[in-house]
C-alpha cells in the first residue's frame, strides 16, 4: 500500500472516529453549500454517519431549514473538518442530496435520543424571524425533554443530508514542515491521489 493510499485509509478511519466520539475533532464540521441565490452558507454541523465505502457523509436536519430547499438548486457541498489534536484539516467536496423518507431516515430517526428529537419539536421553521430571542420550542419542553412517545411529533420535520465525497484535500500541520494531498474520485476509475503543496 502507498503512503497515499495509506493516508486515504486514515482519513475515512478517523471520519469514522468523528461519529463515535463526540470529544474527536472531525465531530463538529462545518457543512457549506450556497443559498438558492447563490450565496455561500455555512453552519456547525453534528457527522452523524460516515460510510467510507460509499463515500458518504451524513448529517441531520430539519426538513423545513433553508438548505434544504438550496440544496434542491445547488447539490454541491463542501464539509470542512479540523482535528486540533492530529492537526489535520481536511476540506471534502460533495454531491448532497436530501432524505426524509426510506430506511436510512427511519434507522437515523430511531436511534436519536429524545434530546436530539426534542430540536425536530420546533413549531417554526429555523430561520424564520422572531420578534422576541426565542429558543423556538414548544412550550411544554422549553424545560423538559420530551417522552419518547411526544418526540414522536418530530419525525415529520426530520431529514438526513447525504452527500458522496467527490474531492478531500487533506493538509497535516506540523513544525517540520506541512503535508498536504488532494484525492479525486471518478466513478470509471475510483480514488485518484497526489501530493500538493501546502
Amino acid at each position: 500500500m502507498s503512503e497515499l493510499d495509506q493516508v486515504l485509509q486514515t482519513i475515512w478511519a478517523e471520519l469514522c472516529n468523528g461519529v463515535r466520539d463526540r470529544r474527536h475533532g472531525f465531530h463538529l464540521p462545518v457543512l457549506s453549500n450556497c443559498s438558492r441565490d447563490g450565496v455561500p452558507d455555512s453552519r456547525v454541523v453534528v457527522l452523524r454517519r460516515v460510510d467510507a465505502e460509499q463515500r458518504a457523509i451524513h448529517c441531520h436536519t430539519d426538513r423545513r431549514a433553508p438548505k434544504v430547499a438550496s440544496l434542491e438548486v445547488h447539490p454541491t457541498v463542501h464539509w470542512l473538518f479540523y482535528d486540533f489534536e492530529r492537526r489535520t484539516q481536511l476540506r471534502i467536496r460533495a454531491h448532497a442530496e436530501v432524505l426524509t423518507d426510506g430506511p436510512l431516515v427511519e434507522e437515523a430517526w430511531l436511534g436519536s435520543s429524545v434530546d436530539s428529537r426534542r430540536c425536530y419539536l420546533a413549531p417554526s421553521a429555523p430561520g424564520a424571524e422572531s420578534a422576541e430571542p426565542s429558543a423556538n420550542l414548544p412550550a411544554s419542553h422549553l424545560t423538559r425533554n420530551p417522552s419518547p412517545e411526544e418526540s414522536e411529533a418530530g419525525r415529520a420535520q426530520f431529514a438526513i443530508v447525504r452527500s458522496w465525497a467527490t474531492r478531500i484535500d487533506w493538509l497535516h500541520l506540523a513544525s517540520g514542515g506541512h503535508r498536504r494531498a488532494r484525492f479525486t474520485f471518478e466513478e470509471s476509475a475510483g480514488w485518484s491521489a497526489g501530493w500538493i503543496e501546502p
